[in-house]
């Protein structure tokens, strides 16, 4: 039962548009799992930025009522606390890009990772290195 030319290549045009789909799938799905990563990141260092500016608000605050105890000028202690702000403020802007940088370089890694990863899982074989 020798199956003809045709069976083998209508078999052939299936099992290919097959694999398209599911690689197509496959894709998909990693697009998806890489943007809940992301976006489960950026929710993650928003409650965490939201607390730690809420204690630093209390803590300068506090600040604030220690200095104007000490100096006893309410002006003058608040008026410290809002130096140290403009000062955060002017250090930021004058950092911004670095920042920028730094977050959009943990954000690239964090994906290039995850992108290895699968690169890995999908082809087993170790590389070989030439000494040449």
């Amino acid at each position: 039962m020798k199956k003809s030319a045709e069976e083998v290549i209508g078999e052939l045009k299936d099992d290919i548009s097959t694999y398209a789909e599911l690689k197509l799938e496959l894709i998909k799905l990693n697009a998806y799992e890489q943007a809940g990563k992301v976006l489960a990141v950026l929710s993650y260092g928003l409650l965490l930025f939201a607390l730690v500016a809420t204690a630093v608000l209390f803590i300068l605050l506090t600040l604030g009522f220690i200095l104007s105890e000490w100096l006893h000028s309410t002006i003058a202690g608040f008026g410290i606390v809002a130096a140290l702000y403009l000062i955060q403020i002017v250090v930021l802007i004058l950092y911004r890009n670095r920042i920028r940088r730094k977050i959009m370089n943990i954000i690239i890694s964090a994906l290039n990772t995850n992108g290895q990863n699968n690169d890995a899982a999908t082809n087993p074989e170790p590389e070989q290195n030439n000494p040449e």
